[in-house]
């Protein structure tokens, strides 16, 4: 805020020479006093000074005070005024007020500290309608510069002043901004209005978003900010509105709105396309595996009934032959079950429930051939290995992960392998680990492909299906998984688990 000056300047007028050397002794070393002894000289030295107060005695020949002050108040409007009088004389006062606009009296004979208060009151009236006047200088400056449309408009809508980019943006002209309201620009005023107070936030409505329409036929997309400003003198509210126009947002809004459309659209028939390629492509493959399974079957056993008969007749190289065709069958018969098995998984649903997978490990142990004297399988304790999965699923994934820890770890002079429980976050971990001859760490994301081999079919034997099931199976349960090892020093397969009741019981 600017600062007070340091002097207080004073005009006092009163035809009594007496008078003014009073109030010039008086307060002269308060403030910056000046005297004139008749209206007239009064008004010819205001007419060469700036004052702040102008005090007037009452009765003064030739022109009263109140008259006297009257002329002040039209010509020098920012001098504050404060009129002299006797105690009896109320119609001066009156008539000061009416004519003068007088800030106020001071009765006769003047208490010294009284006065000083008065003028002291009065000089900070003026250095507050001073700021008042540079504000709203400032203002209007911002006002008609601003390169957004302003309005200003009252409680029923009607404008009462615009900046020169609203009568723009309007297309107002020359026209008067009071003479034409917001009803001229919007079909539906009521709903207008009710849209605005649904926005109410305090004294302010933001982000009002608008459609104008303009007296040429266009629309203008606008979004609108009110701010209340205060009341005019016949007590309405008076409303100041930022204007933005959005219009080319909005169309380039829409534009994207129908892009997005037209791609959800194309996208949805594609996925549908999609979805009838892969039903088809399961009911082939399955139709293709199923019919398969019947003629291979046959060629093994024929290839067994001339096993039988090469080892009747002595003939080695028949009953070799017979054996390559033995185990080229097996192998296809392997393959066509493990896609019968990967095909069936894509249409079953998994049905959860609290599973022990220490339970559903004996049992894939237990439908296994014999495993090998130098092969130990370590399992959790019962009951502590509970994780939520359907229980069909999770035994064809951890049957999987047994037969590969088995194959892999044969070699070993004591082949371990290990079920492993674990609890992450509000999920379970189950893994399954071996001492085998391990893969190659920076392939690990091939592991779970369909017939993705990192080891050669002349070492160990298989399909290239069983990790790719195990990954479908996961992805059934809205789970993860995913492998860790290094060449020659085993491997360990990891199986994430989503939420139980129960760990959420426990979390809770």
């Amino acid at each position: 805020m600017e600062q007070i000056p340091e002097r207080i300047k004073v005009l006092y007028v009163d035809d009594e020479e007496g008078n003014l050397l009073a109030f010039r002794a008086g307060f002269r070393r308060d403030f910056e006093v000046s005297t004139a002894q008749t209206p007239a000289e009064a008004l010819a030295w205001l007419e060469q000074h700036a004052v702040h107060v102008v005090i007037s005695d009452q009765r003064m020949p030739g022109m009263n005070g109140a008259e006297f002050l009257g002329i002040v108040r039209t010509r020098w409007p920012n001098a504050v005024r404060l009129l002299l009088t006797g105690y009896s004389d109320l119609e001066a006062v009156v008539e000061a007020v009416n004519l003068g606009g007088i800030h106020a009296y001071i009765t006769k004979p003047w208490d010294p500290t009284d006065l000083r208060l008065r003028i002291e009151q009065a000089y900070e009236v003026h250095f507050l309608r001073a700021q008042r006047d540079r504000l709203l200088e400032r203002y209007r400056q911002i006002f008609e510069a601003s390169g957004d449309p302003i309005v200003i408009l009252d409680d029923t809508g009607r404008f009462r002043e615009m900046n020169q980019a609203a009568k723009h943006l309007l297309h107002i002209g020359h026209t008067r901004a009071d003479e034409t309201g917001l009803a001229s620009y919007v079909n539906d005023l009521p709903a207008v209005i009710g849209k605005m107070k649904a926005q109410r936030q305090g004294n302010t409505y933001r982000n009002i978003d608008l459609t104008l329409q303009i007296p040429d036929g266009s629309a203008v997309d606008c979004l609108v900010t009110l701010s209340h400003v205060g009341q005019d003198p016949d007590g309405r509210s008076l409303y100041q509105a930022m204007i933005k126009d959005i219009t080319d947002r909005k169309q380039e809004e829409n534009r994207l709105k129908k892009l997005n459309h037209d791609l959800d659209r194309r996208v949805a028939v594609r996925t549908k396309q999609l979805m009838d390629a892969l039903d088809d492509l399961g009911a082939f493959s399955y139709s293709v595996a199923h019919d398969l399974r019947s003629p291979l079957k046959n060629i093994k056993v024929l290839s067994d009934h001339l096993s039988s008969m090469a080892a009747l007749r002595n003939d080695e190289e028949e009953h070799d032959l017979s054996q390559r065709i033995h185990k080229g069958v097996s192998r296809l018969i392997f393959l066509v079950d493990d896609l019968l098995q990967f095909s069936r998984m894509d249409s079953k649903s998994a049905e959860f429930a609290e599973v022990d997978a220490a339970k559903v490990m004996r049992d894939c142990m237990a439908e296994m051939e014999p495993l090998a004297v130098n092969v130990s399988v370590a399992l959790p304790a019962p009951g502590t290995a509970l994780v939520h999965a359907d229980p069909a699923m999770l035994k064809v994934a951890l049957n999987n992960l047994l037969a590969n820890a088995v194959k892999f770890s044969r070699a070993q002079a004591e082949a371990r392998i290990e079920l492993g429980h674990a609890r992450d976050g509000d999920g379970d971990v189950l893994w399954v680990k071996d001492n085998g001859v391990g893969f190659d760490g920076n392939k690990s994301d091939q592991l779970f492909g369909v017939f993705k081999r990192l080891h050669p079919a002349t070492q160990f034997e298989g399909t290239g299906i069983g990790l790719a099931m195990v990954d479908r199976i996961m992805k059934k349960h809205n789970g993860s998984c995913w492998a860790e090892g290094a060449t020659g020093q085993g491997a360990s397969v990891y199986l994430r688990f989503p939420a139980s009741k129960r760990n959420m019981r426990l979390a809770g």
